[in-house]
């Protein structure tokens, strides 16, 4: 039997029984995880995998998600908060986000032509590279070339470097009509590598072996000297302007890892006008 004492000592001890296993629960209980995602840019994600888990060893509570899809898909989703943060090679548009933005470059990156080795041609003009992306040359055989149809190899409009070989080779004009659309920077040289008359355009931050490179005008592109290429891509980190100090911490180490060079990203501007 338990005496009225040891009843009246178990009831006013019960609360600090209860307070101190609570307590103990608490300190050994896991941290919770929280959740950050990046969604953007194909061509920068090989650098944000490689980068990420240092940053995320300094923040063991705090999981990065990492997504593609393209840079106007990433700024979309960071505009309606489906992401915290965004890369982009393109600036938006006026009136596409309407929320205020916070802009980080991470540095050039070159865009470069690249067609099937069977096409055996080194250079063409910048008139020429506008008409093979238009669909006007349809046949190499036009441009001195074997005769092969011209099989012409794009991104999506949610791209980026899109955007840059657009604006700065097409123009007002379009692409063909009957191009080839990958959705991803590796997509697109495996379908030019492996497809006779294939011509498209990669972000060199990949090894460009098996695909013929091209010279654009009186510019040839060189791994070892990439600021004299002409056709650039500028990524950067977007995040919003009322990000919490962990996001802001992330756009910031993203920003400012010096290992970038080494996939294909550079700092210093590219230079070299048109031929």
């Amino acid at each position: 039997m338990i005496s009225r004492r040891q009843f009246v000592i178990g009831m006013l001890s019960a609360p600090f029984l209860y307070g101190t296993l609570r307590l103990t629960h608490l300190l050994h209980a896991p941290r919770p995880v929280l959740h950050l995602t990046i969604m953007g840019a194909s061509s920068c994600m090989g650098y944000v995998k490689a980068v990420l888990p240092k940053w995320e060893q300094g923040h063991n509570s705090v999981h990065v998600a990492i997504s593609g899809g393209g840079s106007y898909a990433g700024l979309k989703a960071l505009a309606h908060g489906q992401v915290e943060l965004a890369i982009a090679d393109v600036i938006p548009p006026p009136g596409y986000i309407v929320v205020p933005l916070r802009r980080y470059p991470l540095g050039r990156i070159p865009i470069v032509i690249a067609a099937h080795p069977g096409v055996g041609i080194t250079r063409v003009s910048w008139r020429q590279a506008r008409q093979l992306f238009q669909g006007i040359i349809r046949n190499w055989r036009q441009i001195g070339g074997p005769d092969i149809p011209v099989v012409v190899v794009s991104r999506p409009l949610s791209s980026g470097a899109r955007d840059v070989v657009q604006t700065r080779l097409l123009g007002e004009s379009e692409f063909s009509p009957h191009a080839i659309i990958q959705l991803s920077n590796g997509a697109v040289a495996k379908t030019v590598r492996e497809t006779p008359g294939a011509i498209g355009y990669v972000e060199a931050v990949m090894p460009l072996g098996n695909l013929h490179i091209m010279c654009l005008g009186h510019h040839c592109y060189q791994r070892n000297d990439p600021g004299q290429w002409v056709l650039f891509a500028e990524p950067a980190i977007f995040i919003r302007e009322d990000a919490e100090a962990l996001v802001v911490d992330l756009a910031e180490y993203l920003a400012q890892d010096p290992r970038r060079p080494a996939f294909g990203i550079y700092p210093e501007p590219a230079q070299g006008g048109r031929g």
